[in-house]
């Protein structure tokens, strides 16, 4: 017996189940057990097989055994160690008879006759066309592949029901037939390799033009990746006839194509000095045929897609006059600004980018924040050259209005050096202190600057700074020593809205709670119950609870529905600690509510009452809780699956 067979022929179900989860074992298991398992087949250490699943086609599995270690693979969503490959390994387990065993066909082919081998070798190519070429060489021979073959396959492929539970067995077929141009590639028949990529870029179009369901990015990523390898092919062809071939095709693909596959880089391996002008004239004429037929947005939008790649594939083959004149196309919007002031940039004409972009601030439509960036990106650059062309009055106001959405770290460090630069940096800091509109900016800026007292005392006569600012604050005061301060900024974070609980919270809320004394906590919790803010309540709770008790159950109590049931009965025992009674009460509060809901929260009414059970014991009243326990049973005996569930918890009679 062969090594591999005999490695097999020990494979146990004992192993199978120690090698998957219970629950993918035993839904296996049943699945084996329904006759699910479709003409398996046994080549060396692989089991191979379809198995019937949810979908209409069975999944196709596939088993790697190698010294008892268990891999698998399967066409399934899973993917991986699924329930399908548990059926296969039970039936060779079980049933070893009923598999194939290709070595022995492989023996067999020794004593057929050439026709009826070369009939078999059809029926396979039938099945699957593409794998033709993996046997198609013939040494110091250019490869006949079969693209016609090739694309069908595709077409094939992706004309499929290509839904979120079939679109990775879609790609996993297709990653078949990369890798015959993997192979042509690595033989260095870059031609061969680059016409199946062509034809695999056009496939997941098509799939994605007939609702392909990509939401996990896999066939858009392996598109990608065609495109990539499509690319590395073109760098290693000189043939510039059998280039000018492809670059119609390729001039579609990357006109039509809209889901972002980066199908516009494949013209940068194909183009040249003398196709170039063909380029642009078939992409002008395609946005002339925009302009006259879409509405203005799509129009703008082609625009700036063609423009923008016609401009780089000028600089790509260097013709930077070219490039110049189509960036000075239609300067209408801003974004046809900022492609001019880009340009002109890199050719170092910054007076003149800068006097484009000036105008372009001017114009209504496109990107407002893209020009303030670059804005004080050329700014920059002239306070070492001419800075009296950089106008303070109108620095300031772009500085403001770029601050007024977010504030960005590395924006505001060009902001100052620019004023920096002119001399005015103090002038612009006073200005934003008392001027700017997004108060949580210059909190930020302040921090970022480290003036740390003067964002204190902006969040403390402010009362429109947000809460995650007045946390930002929060933090530094407490890294600096300041527990004072940060108390006070984290109760008024508190109450003016909802705080995000990170774990960053953990030590500005104890800080808080130490240091703030019980009337103000007090006000606190009042401000969150007014608000209904639950989440801080809930955040709050834990912090409060060994210093604090009551306070934690006047926050539960007002949100004692909502509240995780193990915090009610936390809170409970912290409360029982001074006073039993009250935490028994808190715990039959909750029960009230909760049988009063539903029978799925009969685990939480079992639970409190284990709760109540143990206050009442560590007071010595036990009596008082077998009391309590049967007048609820009375008092709801027509729920019968909660007391049954309260007997077998508490083996007694109630």
């Amino acid at each position: 017996m062969r090594s591999y067979m005999f490695n097999m022929m020990k494979i146990t179900q004992d192993m199978i189940k120690d090698s998957f989860n219970e629950r993918t074992f035993y839904r296996g298991l049943n699945y084996y057990e329904k006759g699910y398992v479709i003409e398996p087949v046994i080549l060396d250490n692989t089991l191979y097989a379809r198995v019937i699943g949810s979908m209409e086609t069975p999944y196709e599995v596939k088993v790697f055994i190698d010294n008892h270690e268990i891999d698998t693979r399967c066409t399934c969503p899973v993917g991986y160690k699924c329930k399908h490959a548990v059926a296969l390994l039970l039936n060779w387990v079980h049933e070893p008879s009923s598999f194939t065993d290709s070595n022995k066909f492989i023996t067999s082919l020794n004593s057929m006759s050439k026709h009826e081998i070369i009939n078999i070798v059809k029926k396979i190519i039938n099945h699957n066309p593409a794998m033709v070429c993996d046997f198609s060489f013939i040494a110091d021979e250019r490869p006949e592949i079969n693209i016609d073959a090739i694309s069908n396959k595709i077409d094939w492929i992706v004309c499929e029901d290509l839904d979120y539970y079939h679109i990775w067995d879609a790609v996993r077929k297709l990653e078949e037939i990369q890798d015959i141009a993997n192979g042509l590639m690595d033989k260095k028949l870059y031609k061969n390799a680059a016409e199946i990529y062509l034809e695999l870029i056009k496939g997941c179009i098509t799939a994605f033009d007939q609702g392909a369901d990509d939401s996990g990015g896999s066939i858009g990523g392996f598109a990608i990746q065609c495109v990539c390898d499509f690319n590395q092919c073109m760098k290693q062809i000189n043939d510039r006839a059998y280039k000018d071939i492809l670059l119609e095709t390729i001039l579609d693909i990357a006109n039509n194509e809209d889901y972002g596959l980066d199908t516009w880089d494949m013209l940068f391996g194909i183009i040249n000095k003398d196709n170039i002008s063909h380029v642009e004239e078939y992409l002008m004429e395609k946005l002339n045929a925009e302009k006259e037929y879409a509405d203005e947005s799509r129009y703008q939008y082609k625009k700036n897609n063609i423009i923008r790649t016609l401009i780089d594939l000028y600089a790509h083959v260097g013709m930077p006059q070219d490039k110049l004149r189509l960036a000075q196309f239609e300067l209408i919007t801003r974004d046809d600004h900022i492609r001019l002031a880009n340009v002109l940039i890199g050719e170092e004409r910054y007076e003149d980018a800068f006097d484009i972009l000036k105008k372009g601030m001017g114009i209504s439509g496109g990107s407002f924040n893209d020009l303030q960036k670059l804005y004080f990106s050329i700014a920059s650059i002239l306070i070492d050259q001419k800075p009296d062309l950089v106008d303070f009055s109108t620095s300031i106001d772009i500085a403001f209005d770029l601050m007024s959405r977010y504030f960005y770290e590395d924006d505001y460090e060009k902001i100052k050096k620019v004023f920096i630069g002119i001399g005015k940096l103090e002038e612009f800091k006073a200005a934003m202190l008392t001027n700017m509109p997004n108060r949580d900016a210059v909190v930020s800026a302040l921090l970022h600057d480290r003036d740390l007292q003067i964002a204190i005392d902006v969040v403390l006569t402010e009362p429109k700074i947000s809460s995650d600012v007045i946390i930002d604050v929060s933090k530094t005061a407490v890294d600096n020593g300041m527990e004072v301060e940060s108390s006070l900024l984290t109760k008024i974070a508190i109450e003016r809205g909802w705080i995000n609980a990170d774990p960053s919270m953990d030590t500005l809320l104890e800080v808080m709670i130490g240091v703030l004394d019980i009337h103000t906590l007090e006000n606190l919790c009042n401000s969150i119950i007014k608000k209904g803010s639950y989440r801080n309540a809930l955040m709050l709770i834990p912090y409060l609870l060994d210093r604090y008790p009551e306070l934690s159950a006047t926050l539960v109590m007002k949100f004692i529905t909502h509240m995780p049931v193990e915090v009610v009965g936390q809170v409970a025992c912290a409360v029982a600690k001074k006073s039993p009674k009250q935490g028994a009460a808190l715990c039959r509060v909750r029960i009230n509510e909760d049988i009063l809901r539903s029978h799925i929260h009969y685990d939480k009414v079992v639970f409190l009452f284990k709760i109540m059970r143990r206050l009442c014991l560590s007071v010595g009243k036990e009596s008082d809780w077998v009391m309590c326990i049967r007048s609820f049973a009375a008092e709801n005996k027509g729920k019968k699956k909660l007391i049954d569930m309260m007997r077998e918890e508490f083996e007694m009679s109630i």
